[in-house]
């Protein structure tokens, strides 16, 4: 997926993306809102149901309402 080498996220924030503490979620939606692929993220994150994780700004909660 060439959209991932484009991400404001990297591999070594991997412990904000999927982490349940707020503070740590808070940051990673933060990200989010500034990258220029966030569609893209959250189209695979929903395409694939992805049940972790902040994808495209969402919580997991928030992805699964778009499931239905």
């Amino acid at each position: 997926m060439s959209w991932q080498l484009e991400a404001s996220c990297s591999a070594d924030q991997h412990d904000l993306f999927f982490s349940q503490a707020k503070g740590k979620m808070d940051r990673a939606i933060q990200i989010c809102g500034s990258c220029s692929v966030k569609g893209e993220c959250l189209k695979f994150a929903i395409d694939e149901k992805v049940e972790f994780g902040i994808f495209g700004g969402l919580t997991p909660q928030e992805r699964k309402k778009k499931w239905l």
